[in-house]
């Protein structure tokens, strides 16, 4: 994040790259997690809460939002 609070954020934090931390619940059962943002690249979610739904299987892990809105899709694939 541009420490600069009176910045504009730049096209790439905006379209082109996702970075955040905060606090995480993780429901086992819906197979969903939540992250309360406590920061990120873009500042303007600071404070929000994604929800995302998690697949696990051998060794790859795919994130989804839960929100139909968001048409995004991360997968990770464990290499060893």
């Amino acid at each position: 994040m541009n420490p600069d609070t009176e910045a504009p954020d730049a096209r790439y934090t905006v379209a082109g790259y996702e970075a955040y931390y905060g606090t995480v619940e993780v429901d086992r059962n819906a197979g969903t997690f939540a992250v309360t943002i406590s920061s990120a690249a873009v500042r303007g979610l600071i404070g929000h809460t994604l929800t995302r739904a998690y697949d696990v299987s051998e060794s790859t892990l795919v994130l989804t939002p839960t929100d139909p809105s968001e048409a995004s899709r991360v997968t990770y694939k464990r290499v060893r």
